[in-house]
Order: C-alpha cells, then sequence, then structure tokens
C-alpha cells in the first residue's frame, strides 16, 4: 500500500491517511461571521471526499485581526456553537478538524475593521501602501490572552487541535521577521525576542487547552524579504516550538507584498487588472516581470525547507506549496523529507481527491495551478470555489 494512505499521527490524533487540507480564505460565511449551509457543504464534501485532516482558514482572535470578510471571529463565546456544526459534519464522515487562528496585523484591511492596522513597528506595507500603528506593550499581552481564548472555544466546539498561524505576514510573522519587527523592546531585536510573540501565545494557548490538546502551527520558512525570516532563523523558531512541545509544524513561505511566492503558479493578468483604476493598472503593469518571477511554478516549492525543519525536530512536518503528483507525494513521505502533504488548491476543485487517489493508481490530480481561484477570492473578494472552466 502506498504510504499517502497509511495511518499517522499528530499528537494524540489519529488521521486515517496521509492528506491534510491546508487552510486559506474562504469567504462562505455571513458578513458578521456566522457560518452558513454553504460553509458548512464545503466541509462535509471535504470529509467525505476522504481527506484525513481539515484545517478550515482564519479563525480571528480580534475584530482588529480581519484582512477578508465573512470570516469567523473567534472573540466570545458564542462563537461555539456554531463551530459545533462545523466539527459535526466532518466527524460525521471520519475526518479530523483542527481551526486555525490568525490575526492579520498590517495585512488587515483598514476598511473592514474601521481603524488603522496595528504591528508590532510601523512599516508601510508595499502592497496595500498602509502604514500601520505600533502595537503597545499592553495591546501585545492582550493579544496573546485571545489566542489563548481563541482556543479555548475552539477546544469547547470539539475541535480535535488548533493551528497557530505564524505565516504569510501575518501578525505573528511579523513579530518573527526582522523586516516587520524594528523594536528595541524585549519584543524585538534578536532573535529571542522576535520569538517572544509566538512562544508566549503557545503558552496561553497551552493553559486553556490542557497538556494532551494537539496544538499545531504554520509558519514561514522564508519570507522572501531582505532581513525576513530565512530558512536558519526558521529552524530556530521550530526547534524552539518542539521543545515547547508542539504537535505538528506546516512550512510555508511568503508575505502578501512580495508577489505571489505563496501561491505559485500562472498568473492570469486580465483578471488581476479588473476592477482596478488606471494608475493602478499601469502600477501593475510595471510589476508584472517581477510578478511572473515570484510566481513560476515548480511542484513542491517550499519542499526543501520542509525537508530542513524536519531534519532539526522530532514532531511530524506537513510539506505544503505545489504539490500535484502522486509520484511527488510518495517520494516526500517514502524519503523522509516530510510526514503529511497538505493541500489547498487541488481540494477547491476537487473536495473527493483522496478518494480518487486512492481509486486511481494513476494522477487523478485536475487542478493546474491557474490561480484562478486565488485572484478572485484573494482579490475580488468572492467566495472559495474553483473558477477554471
Amino acid at each position: 500500500m502506498s504510504l499517502l494512505f497509511e495511518p499517522g499521527k499528530i499528537g494524540n490524533m489519529e488521521l486515517k491517511n496521509r492528506f491534510v487540507r491546508s487552510a486559506t480564505v474562504e469567504l462562505l460565511c455571513t458578513e458578521e461571521g456566522r457560518v452558513t449551509d454553504v460553509y458548512l457543504k464545503a466541509y462535509e464534501r471535504l470529509a467525505k471526499g476522504g481527506v484525513a485532516l481539515i484545517i478550515p482558514g482564519n479563525y480571528v482572535v480580534n475584530p482588529l485581526g480581519h484582512n477578508y470578510p465573512k470570516a469567523p471571529t473567534v472573540d466570545k463565546d458564542e462563537v461555539i456553537e456554531d463551530l459545533r456544526r462545523v466539527v459535526s459534519v466532518v466527524h460525521e464522515h471520519g475526518a479530523k478538524i483542527v481551526g486555525q487562528l490568525n490575526h492579520a496585523g498590517r495585512q488587515a484591511d483598514p476598511k473592514l475593521i474601521g481603524a488603522k492596522p496595528v504591528a508590532p513597528s510601523p512599516v508601510r506595507d508595499k502592497m496595500s501602501f498602509v502604514k500601520p500603528r505600533q502595537m503597545t506593550e499592553d495591546e501585545i499581552e492582550k493579544t496573546i490572552n485571545e489566542f489563548g481564548e481563541g482556543a479555548r472555544r475552539v477546544k469547547e466546539a470539539g475541535f480535535d487541535g488548533v493551528q497557530i498561524h505564524a505565516a504569510h505576514g501575518y501578525l505573528i510573522n511579523q513579530f518573527l521577521s526582522g523586516y516587520t519587527n524594528r523594536r528595541k523592546d524585549q519584543w524585538g531585536g534578536s532573535i529571542e525576542n522576535r520569538m517572544r510573540f509566538l512562544v508566549e501565545i503557545f503558552q496561553a494557548i497551552r493553559s486553556r487547552v490542557g497538556p494532551e490538546y494537539p496544538i499545531l502551527v504554520k509558519i514561514n520558512a522564508e519570507d522572501f524579504a531582505k532581513t525576513g525570516v530565512h530558512p536558519e532563523e526558521c529552524v530556530v523558531h521550530c526547534k524552539k516550538l518542539d521543545e515547547l512541545g508542539i504537535a505538528a509544524i506546516e512550512v510555508s513561505g511568503g508575505i502578501a507584498e512580495k508577489g505571489l511566492n505563496t501561491i505559485k503558479g500562472d498568473l492570469p493578468m486580465e483578471l488581476f487588472l479588473e476592477g482596478r483604476g488606471p494608475v493602478e493598472r499601469l502600477m501593475v503593469r510595471m510589476m508584472e516581470g517581477s510578478l511572473k518571477k515570484s510566481a513560476a511554478f515548480e511542484e513542491g516549492y517550499f519542499l526543501s525547507q520542509a525537508a530542513t525543519v524536519k531534519r532539526n525536530v522530532k514532531v511530524p512536518v506537513l510539506a505544503v506549496g505545489g504539490m500535484r503528483t502522486r509520484k511527488k507525494m510518495e517520494e516526500v513521505l517514502e524519503s523522509g523529507q516530510a510526514d503529511f502533504i497538505s493541500l489547498c488548491r487541488p481540494f477547491i476543485r476537487q473536495p473527493n481527491l483522496v478518494k480518487l487517489l486512492e481509486r486511481d493508481d494513476g494522477d487523478p490530480i485536475s487542478c493546474t495551478s491557474c490561480n484562478h481561484c486565488s485572484v478572485e477570492i484573494l482579490f475580488h473578494k468572492k467566495s472559495m470555489r474553483c473558477y477554471k472552466t
């Protein structure tokens, strides 16, 4: 039997195979962030499709942390009943589910949050041109507490674990990165100080969920920004998390303002330019070459970074980033470069993909990384689905 379909374990979670659905922006909730029947149906289809572990994206711990509309905010106990409905449809079909906690920091949308975004330092975002407000120490401590309380609510809703989102230029990544963290106090400067925010979030979560509840992390191996996180720093981060008791590490990369490093593939320019004014269209056209370069696709584009992390930690590693063939995925597991295969865009197009792979010795994956879904969801704020005709 292929290693892809052998059982695996993350913390105390027994997983029926090695497939993980990586979190993404869905835009399937109401404007108030309430779970809808469409949201439930999307996760029911994934669970029925055979994936072992599902990670819904962007459960925001504070209203100031939103960068996209129609996402749950886990800042009040009232959300627990909504989340129980999600757990129910997933567990009914034999899959496990882990809630991803996030705060967008300087990548938050000012129009959405009705305020200036917060960040470790007031470093202007070159994608949105927004200059955030530096967080006070009291705000930092309050946000750490909010991650802990968000995790408590996720656990009370019946989720099998929680994932800390420390990647993709969001708030925790902003603290980890020397590019966005210019502080001179205990939260900045040395790598130990820049890690403090993440370490204290982990400890705040652990204090609420108990010693056995799985806490996972999604982390950047590279920011692709000068003075940003690089693989050697990522190893330091991951070894510390391993020491603390993290259950698994999903290794990713890229931040919003550095192009499409996170979602490599085609760049549908006309769709990308749709709805933009003349000045913005001109600016995007001037950046077209660098955007296409950052989006250049190769299968397993974060695999070498995941393998580096794997060599330095004891816990399971999730490889994410452009896995598109059975052969590559099997090689990853057989060679020990990672323990699980984490996919996103292929599951948007084919939520039944795991069952298809199990029935077919060939390659039934039909996602071509055309990025129509990415552009429609991330830039045009449309609901998660495959837009390829």
